[in-house]
């Protein structure tokens, strides 16, 4: 724990090198491709050029806004996805519905990712067997991603 600007200033521009990598830990390892991914791999010089080219490639104002009418078509059929639950469920319930907003918001998210990346969406948020086999992916990915591994403290176990 750094404990005044001095030191902070000290590490962050002197020691800098040093205290930017990510410690190295078996499930990123594995599930990251031996750290071939953004978010997992070292710093150096593999790590500077993947940064530069999501940063102008990737993430340049001109490429999201070339990719601006996928975000707003997947907000726009997620809309009507909820409407027509809504209007299926209304009959039954009166005028309310409930609906689990963490849920649509992560839905919205994850089909707008699926559309930039692989141009493919989940065909409907709430059913389906390709539905539950991407969420189910996602899911066991992060929870994978999070897992403690006796050989990251114990580094003479690798």
């Amino acid at each position: 724990m750094v404990s005044s600007w001095e030191i902070a200033k000290e590490c962050l521009t002197i020691h800098d090198k040093a205290l930017a990598t990510r410690p190295k830990v078996v499930v990123m390892e594995v599930l990251g491709y031996n750290n071939a991914m953004i978010a997992t791999a070292p710093y150096g010089p593999y790590w500077r050029q993947i940064r530069k080219f999501a940063t102008i490639e990737l993430l340049s104002n001109h490429r999201l806004n070339l990719l601006k009418h996928v975000r707003e078509s997947e907000v726009k059929t997620s809309l009507q996805q909820l409407y027509q639950l809504w209007n299926k469920k209304k009959s039954s319930n009166g005028d309310k519905v409930l609906v689990e907003m963490r849920r649509w918001f992560r839905d919205v998210a994850l089909n707008v990712i699926l559309m930039m990346v692989v141009g493919k969406r989940i065909p409907n948020s709430y059913e389906g067997v390709e539905t539950v086999e991407w969420k189910n992916l996602v899911h066991e990915f992060l929870e994978l991603a999070g897992k403690f591994v006796v050989a990251d403290a114990l580094p003479f176990l690798r």
